[in-house]
């Protein structure tokens, strides 16, 4: 079967300014991804976790007015969805509250069939915590295994940097899995301590995967590596910080993929032709996600 695998936490996201409440919507990139994938005509499918409470009802909708494959959506019932809510911060960075509780009826999501014509899309903490590793793992492998394209999306908020030791190992097992990793500049600070992406793709990443789409928010460009082969491009979207435009170049990346056939091996040597087409999709996709987003959200969740 031929379709996009998004794995990622469901959450819903409010933003705060002056201790005020100023607009909420689903959050993290991997489940705005695949509603800009489904939205874009694309067969997506999120394979995820939402209570079976109001927040849970809200995000499920957001996902089924998209247009996306919510089969593999767990609506599990005890504890609650988890909530993040994001307050001003004198260094620039959010404060990030986040209140979670999925009970004690453990991870249980069915996962969708997976073969070589599949992407997967995988990435945020979720994909890191310990509570899900256990499942998750075996079904990453297997995917890996099958020649699915695997594009990992790594995410750790400021407020977790103090855990990074721990889940580093997890961090670069999923590297290893990988053919594509997306990231962006707030993630190569927290993960690596560096903004460097050339850098931080040559003592970092290459060893484990060789194809790397990088979102460089402090001078605007989107660079593409692979092995000692590189390209970049200006972005011209003010948005190109946002959590929206961010999903809508991961979307775009993944649609780039689908839509040229390209298979997970095209991936570890990438070509010109291939680097060029990933980048021109996340651009579009990027800005058109960016462009649909109420005012509220364009700037912010950086």
């Amino acid at each position: 079967m031929k379709h996009i695998i998004c794995i990622g936490e469901c959450t819903l996201d409010i933003v705060f300014e002056n201790a005020q409440p100023i607009g909420s919507m689903p959050g993290g990139r991997i489940i705005n991804a695949a509603a800009a994938l489904a939205r874009a005509g694309l067969p997506a499918v999120m394979a995820s976790e939402a209570s079976s409470d109001p927040v849970g009802d809200m995000i499920v909708d957001f996902l089924q007015t998209a247009g996306v494959d919510i089969a593999s959506l767990d609506r599990f019932v005890q504890g609650s969805s988890p909530l993040m809510l994001f307050s001003d911060s004198s260094d620039g960075e959010y404060n990030i509250t986040r209140y979670e509780n999925y009970g004690d009826g453990g991870f249980d999501i069915v996962w969708p069939r997976v073969s070589d014509q599949s992407i997967v899309v995988f990435g945020g903490y979720y994909v890191l915590d310990p509570r899900m590793r256990q499942r998750m793992v075996p079904f990453l492998q297997n995917c890996a295994e099958r020649h699915a394209v695997m594009i990992y999306v790594p995410g750790f908020p400021p407020q977790m940097v103090s855990r990074i030791t721990k889940v580093m190992p997890a961090i670069l097992d999923n590297l290893e899995l990988a053919d594509l990793v997306v990231t962006r500049t707030n993630d190569l600070r927290h993960i690596f301590n560096t903004d460097d992406a050339a850098t931080c793709y040559r003592d970092h990443i290459d060893y484990y995967c060789h194809s790397m789409l990088n979102v460089d928010t402090a001078s605007a460009k989107l660079q593409y590596f692979s092995g000692k082969a590189s390209s970049e491009t200006d972005i011209e979207s003010p948005a190109c910080a946002s959590l929206l435009w961010n999903a809508g170049a991961i979307a775009g990346a993944a649609r780039a993929i689908f839509d040229h056939g390209y298979a997970a091996k095209d991936l570890a040597d990438a070509a010109s032709d291939l680097r060029d087409a990933v980048m021109a999709e996340a651009l579009r996709m990027g800005n058109i996600a960016a462009d649909a987003a109420d005012t509220t959200w364009k700037l912010h969740l950086k």
